[in-house]
Order: structure tokens, then sequence, then C-alpha cells
């Protein structure tokens, strides 16, 4: 597994929770996260994180639980999880065309494509409920 590519910070229960911290520098509409958990192995992956929230200067804009990453590197879609903040298909059809994460995805015979269409991610990933 490769270290240069994970970061692990001590928890301690009681302590104050741990940050990240993320300056887009301009104005950014924002569509979606992919957030990605600790996934070094399999014995490890309950070191990630499970109850997250994301603010936008100072909002919250998500508040939740993310899955448990698998710690098998045969399956990235499961190590991250998508937050959707829209239901526009234009944006979904951007999101999906630009996307590199299905350039990795084994590919089954019966699958059209690794994501198929629009509808499909718009199904799949988890929405904010933070509107």
């Amino acid at each position: 597994r490769d270290d240069l590519h994970v970061w692990l910070a001590p928890f301690f229960p009681g302590r104050q929770a741990h940050t990240i911290q993320v300056d887009l520098e301009h104005d950014t509409s924002l569509s979606m996260l992919r957030i990605w958990n600790y996934n070094k192995s399999r014995l490890h992956s309950s070191r990630g994180v499970r109850d997250m929230e994301v603010l936008l200067d100072g909002t919250p804009i998500f508040v939740g639980e993310i899955r448990r990453a698998p710690g098998a590197l045969t399956a990235p879609e499961e190590a991250c999880e998508h937050i959707l903040f829209t239901h526009d298909e234009s944006v979904l059809r951007a999101i999906e065309e630009h996307d590199w994460l299905p350039a990795y995805l084994p590919v089954e015979e019966d699958d059209e494509s690794a994501y198929g269409d629009a509808a499909a991610l718009d199904a799949g990933p988890r929405r904010s409920s933070g509107g």
C-alpha cells in the first residue's frame, strides 16, 4: 500500500474534532463532493471517518455519515462517498463526462458503462439535506 497517498490523524475521544480547510480562492459553484475515506488495508479501514460535517463559508452544507472504505484497491468506487448538491441534469451530465473515476472501475459485460446515464448517477449518490 502506498503510504504517500494516505494520511491518518490520531483520534482521541472527547477532544476537538479534526478539521480540513480548503480555500477555493474564488467564488465557485459546488455541485458534488467526492470524499475518499481511509483505505490503506482491510484491517485498518475502520480508522476512517464516519460522521462528517462540511461547512461552506461557515454554513453546514452536509452533516451525516459516510461509508467505510473496503480496504481494497480493486473497488475504488466503494472507497468514496458522493455528495451531490444538484438535480440539474445538464450539470450531472457534465460531471459524468469529466469524471476520471470510471476509467478505474472494472467493466462488466452486461453494463452499458461504468455509471450508465446521468439518471443512474442521479439515483446512486447521496444528496445533502442542506438544500
